[in-house]
């Protein structure tokens, strides 16, 4: 989903001039207890390597074929508020609006109100700070750290940390059909000890079995679900692939190398690392592997050699993942279009391939806290035998290497397990979030929100030149940059 608000804009970046463009930290908010996130996946821009028609076509392609996002309800609150979020494995934070943002972009969403709950509380991180300041690659959000109690189904409630956010920007909050994010990464994504769902899961769901585990199972039809506790033996049309995670950050794993019809291409070295990110609607790697691989896989536009082209594989120690064309390309009345795309990361967590949904809906994956690990099996689609999953994790000879390993799909199914229905669709038009028919009745400005909001004039007037005292600076280490390559083909 990150990269469809990237896609609309890549577009219109093809006919800008060439540039590079970084995102740093914002600076508001200074003088206050506040801490500062880039979130590099998360609505991550691309580089727009394709004349401005192309562009618009591959656009056009992706709405036709494939849902772009899958987001599900919960609740915050006592009572219960309902919320529509996006699981997103490449982030670590849960994000609503809040009841008292005013702006467009979360004017189309369903809010969060923390005085209509009882079990509403202000909380600080182990910094002691008390709000948050977050830049995606396009958007940005300001919001204060809440508790409450959220629930996911009846039967999996606990109390989260969070952010409920008083300033989210236009683009991209005013076009998704979702309210919030419920970030699933690792705690090095959130904002403090505390504030990481995974880790809530793990510690407080009272499951015999599983409690560490949660599966994703994504399809273009209307059975699309996340699964907390383990997975579903029954959506698995083969046994499990497992690879150790290599950073616990995004779900990161190695891969020893790409390969074309089974064939290693000796073009990772067994360097290759790979982020399993659900929040994410394309695929996307490094920009010189990515032309290599365009170059090597040789689609035509029109389509005439569509039959011909390889599998794209990603070897595991012996086994291989395997993306078939109607995977890894995009094809549609516009024609045919390579749909890996480029993006590249920066500092010690990249370069970085991302597999997003074209792969989230050829393999159930299974994400493990306690291990930690992910798992690959490929899922059970209509005509999926055993034979035709044969040929989509495939075993090229040798034995698995330790940080490799492969389960039966029943050998720790947990039928305790909580599934939760995710609905899928397009970003924007008619499936943006529906907001609630009556506004929250207005509550007088707290004291602490007045300090608040004091700071934050200050803050804006000092960027201004307009403050003599420059405040103090509490933000985090900019972990990475990611940089927009512009090119005119």
């Amino acid at each position: 989903m990150k990269l469809t608000v990237a896609l609309l804009l890549a577009a219109l970046a093809a006919l800008e001039p060439a540039d590079a463009v970084s995102w740093s930290l914002r600076s508001s908010r200074q003088g206050t207890h506040v801490t500062r996130r880039h979130e590099a996946l998360l609505f991550a821009r691309t580089s727009a390597r394709w004349n401005a028609k192309a562009s618009s076509k591959l656009v056009e392609a992706m709405k036709i074929v494939h849902k772009t996002a899958y987001w599900g309800q919960l609740t915050l609150g006592t009572p219960p508020q309902p919320l529509k979020v996006i699981f997103d494995t490449g982030s670590g934070n849960l994000i609503v609006p809040a009841a008292g943002c005013t702006e467009s972009g979360c004017a189309p969403h369903r809010k969060y109100n923390s005085e209509a709950s009882s079990t509403a509380s202000l909380v600080t991180n182990e910094r002691g700070e008390s709000s948050s300041d977050i830049t995606f690659g396009t958007g940005e959000i300001t919001g204060d750290f809440y508790k409450d109690n959220l629930c996911i189904s009846e039967k999996l409630c606990f109390d989260v940390n969070f952010i409920a956010a008083d300033s989210m920007s236009t683009q991209p909050f005013s076009m998704v059909p979702f309210d919030g994010i419920m970030g699933m990464g690792f705690e090095d994504l959130s904002m403090g000890a505390g504030f990481n769902i995974v880790d809530d899961l793990q510690n407080r769901m009272h499951v015999p079995r599983g409690g560490g585990q949660f599966s994703f199972y994504m399809t273009d039809g209307e059975d699309s679900e996340v699964t907390f506790g383990g997975y579903r033996a029954e959506r698995l049309a083969s046994d499990i692939v497992w690879a150790l995670v290599t950073a616990q950050s995004w779900w990161q794993i190695a891969i020893d190398d790409i390969t074309f019809n089974n064939q290693p291409k000796g073009l990772c070295n067994g360097q290759c690392q790979v982020a399993v990110d659900t929040g994410t609607s394309m695929l996307t790697g490094p920009s010189e592997m990515v032309d290599k691989l365009q170059s090597m896989v040789n689609a035509k536009d029109d389509c005439s050699n569509f039959h011909e082209l390889p599998t794209l594989g990603f070897q595991i120690g012996s086994m291989v993942l395997n993306l078939r064309p109607d995977d890894y390309m995009e094809k549609s009345a516009a024609g045919c279009f390579f749909s890996l795309m480029a993006l590249d990361v920066s500092g010690p967590k990249g370069p970085i391939f991302i597999f997003g949904d074209p792969f989230l809906r050829r393999f159930v994956t299974i994400y493990d806290r306690s291990k930690p690990a992910v798992g690959f099996a490929v899922a059970r689609h209509t005509g999926t035998d055993e034979a035709s999953a044969s040929e989509v994790i495939a075993r090229i000879g040798g034995d698995l290497p330790s940080a490799t390993s492969s389960s039966s799909k029943s050998e720790a199914a947990n039928p305790f397990a909580v599934s939760l229905h995710l609905d899928a669709g397009a970003i924007g038009g008619a499936q943006a979030a529906a907001a609630p028919t009556t506004p929250p009745v207005p509550t007088p400005m707290p004291a602490w929100r007045a300090r608040l909001e004091q700071a934050r004039e200050r803050s804006r007037l000092w960027r201004e030149g307009s403050f003599v005292q420059k405040p103090r600076q509490h933000a985090e280490s900019e972990l990475f940059s990611v940089k927009l390559h512009r090119e005119r083909k």
